[in-house]
């Protein structure tokens, strides 16, 4: 299992991370809501598929964003940039402790407090067009908020020995974002009122996603990221590490 298999697993965590940050969590009832057009606590709940199929263009939208938009520059520029990709991920390494401290509120960085929120019109009819600009909308506009978590994917990605892999990378990020926010949109209320019982938990859950950023840093910064390779060897199934 080799460097990048380590980075799958931490691009896939860093994704559900995301999804349950306190500026992302509490909206995705106002999301799902916003894309079926209906409240989703109603008398008359929209059907799962309606819900569901509007979230799976949601998804394709910020994966689209992601993989795209973010990964293909990143991808190119640590293949552009070539034997000076270590000092890229040294300086990676810096930030990434710095955005640690800001998660777990040690110091404060006023450009990752900024959240973004929907306007909500029980009026506007669905459209599966305007679900995926949505999702969409939502990679440009949380980006700020949930920017150290994705700048720590970022930053492991330009270690990638290709574009693609890049790419790849930000693939898994978003599908450890998306994996929740589709199986919440599956089970409709029973799931949206599940999550309300993580808001009491999100002190935590920041000092958490901090400390995970911060190791990543500390990894990337004193070159040890490959030694995480016994450890996760012991949690991770076949499959991922078949991967290359």
């Amino acid at each position: 299992m080799g460097a990048e298999n380590i980075t799958i697993f931490a691009a896939f965590i860093a994704g559900l991370l995301s999804f349950i940050s306190p500026c992302v969590l509490p909206l995705i009832p106002v999301y799902l809501g916003y894309l079926s057009g209906s409240t989703l606590v109603g008398d008359e709940p929209p059907s799962r598929r309606l819900v569901f199929s509007h979230a799976l263009m949601f998804v394709g939208g910020f994966t689209f964003v992601f993989v795209v938009l973010f990964g293909l520059p990143v991808g190119f520029l640590g293949g552009a940039l070539g034997g000076f990709a270590d000092y890229l991920v040294w300086i990676g390494g810096l930030l990434l402790i710095v955005f640690g401290l800001h998660t777990m509120g040690v110091i404060n960085i006023p450009i990752f407090n900024v959240q973004k929120k929907v306007e909500y019109g029980h009026d506007q009819a669905p459209g599966y067009i305007r679900s995926g600009i949505v999702g969409m909308t939502f990679a440009a506009g949380w980006t700020p908020c949930i920017g150290p978590l994705l700048g720590a994917i970022l930053t492991l990605a330009i270690q990638g020995q290709s574009i693609s892999q890049s790419m790849f990378f930000l693939f898994v990020y978003s599908m450890g974002l998306a994996i929740p926010f589709l199986v919440t949109a599956w089970m409709l209320t029973a799931a949206t009122s599940r999550l309300k019982n993580l808001y009491r938990y999100m002190p935590v859950i920041e000092r958490v996603s901090g400390a995970f950023i911060i190791i990543i840093g500390v990894l990337l910064l004193t070159g040890t990221f490959t030694y995480l390779n016994t450890v996760v060897t012991q949690f991770a199934p076949a499959w991922l590490l078949e991967l290359s």
